[in-house]
């Protein structure tokens, strides 16, 4: 029976090609072997043949005979489901295991909950997985994961370049510069475009560069970072905006890019003053005023007595709150 297998795998039928003379014994991994027969070839070598198959491999690679079957790249195991066990899925239809469907799954969660790549890089969670879930189940390494998500990346990436390209209207970014935390010494900007779908008048919002930012932070510098965007995203001609903070290396940046460009509407709206840090320079100016300064260094004070310095204090505090009927 096992030349007439042997016979079903392409080239063994060929006077050049080895055949099978015996299937062997073996005390190997039991786990890995299952699946594969020991066999004595007919120029006096030994192969592992998988019995579903009947392809030949090396006898001494485990690793690779585990892929084989586990993977699966067993086409025989790829079109059939597994003996006594259900291949019906929630919805009544027939139900395939794809590893790379549950790769990709696995980046896009990555991506989406900002979980660290080795998260599913561990022997205790196979483990479940392969008891309870999906026996065919092999973990996904933290490197595989890493260049899973960076194909997703660069897939949106380029469906994001592809929809400016077709996009009937202006484009308006907004853009931020910022330290690293901690005291390290770097520094990061985005840029995210902002626009109205014409077709639905939905708002749009996409990050489309988030990158080191090193010093100095020059105008010049700026410029050169927001045109390298603009080419890389085919947004040289849509800008109608750009959103940015009061800093004098903005203001020269968007000089620069005037003169490069020309916005529309005479350039009216092409530099758009960041509300957000108009308010809050009008409030840290008027927390500077001597009298509020005085209120504010005292409630700065409570605090760090009440809820830093001791859980005695935050109970005492709580009690005094209470009794005076204050939340």
């Amino acid at each position: 029976m096992a030349s007439q297998s042997a016979s079903t795998t392409p080239g063994a039928g060929s006077s050049s090609a080895p055949t099978v003379v015996q299937i062997l014994p073996n005390n190997r991994n039991p786990q890995i072997w299952k699946d594969f027969n020991l066999c004595l070839m007919s120029d006096n070598t030994k192969k592992a043949q998988c019995i579903h198959c009947f392809h030949f491999f090396s006898k001494d690679s485990n690793s690779t005979l585990k892929n084989h079957i586990s993977h699966p790249h067993c086409e025989a195991l790829k079109r059939v489901s597994e003996s006594g066990q259900s291949s019906m899925s929630r919805d009544g239809s027939i139900f395939v295991y794809n590893p790379d469907v549950l790769r990709e799954q696995f980046a896009g969660l990555v991506i989406q909950r900002g979980l660290p790549f080795n998260h599913f890089d561990d022997e205790q969670t196979t483990r479940v997985f392969q008891k309870h879930l999906q026996p065919k189940y092999n973990h996904v390494s933290r490197t595989t994961l890493k260049r899973d998500a960076m194909k997703l990346w660069v897939t949106a990436k380029q469906a994001i370049i592809d929809g400016f390209v077709n996009l009937n209207t202006n484009v308006n970014l907004t853009a931020n510069v910022w330290s690293a935390p901690h005291g390290v010494p770097d520094s990061y900007i985005c840029v995210t475009a902002h626009w109205i779908e014409p077709g639905t008048w939905q708002m749009m919002k996409r990050v489309i560069a988030f990158e080191d930012f090193s010093v100095p932070h020059t105008g010049s510098a700026l410029a050169r970072t927001l045109r390298k965007t603009f080419v890389n995203f085919n947004l040289e001609n849509k800008i109608m905006s750009i959103t940015l903070d009061n800093a004098s290396n903005n203001t020269s940046a968007i000089g620069k890019l005037k003169l490069k460009y020309k916005p529309p509407m005479d350039c009216r709206f092409y530099h758009s003053r960041c509300v957000a840090h108009i308010i809050n320079l009008v409030v840290q100016d008027g927390l500077a005023v001597p009298a509020i300064n005085a209120i504010k260094e005292s409630f700065k004070t409570m605090l760090k007595d009440v809820f830093k310095s001791s859980d005695r204090n935050h109970q005492r505090y709580i009690k005094i709150c209470s009794e005076a009927g204050k939340p």
